[in-house]
């Protein structure tokens, strides 16, 4: 079974992108790696990454 395809407005990918680099920025100016903050927040460091980078396939709703 092929899955469908998100389709995502403009408004909302940037709202996510927003998120995602505020959520990056308070990790620098706390001096935190992406491994400890994963390891604190309970996911993978790959997960992490997307969500910095805004990616909508990575919701918070999924933590």
């Amino acid at each position: 079974m092929q899955s469908k395809k998100q389709i995502l407005l403009p408004k909302f990918q940037k709202i996510f992108e927003q998120i995602g680099e505020n959520i990056k920025l308070a990790r620098k100016r706390r001096k935190l790696t992406t491994i400890l903050v994963a390891e604190r927040a309970g996911i993978d460091r790959s997960t992490l990454y997307h969500i910095e980078k805004g990616n909508p396939a990575f919701s918070i709703l999924e933590l």
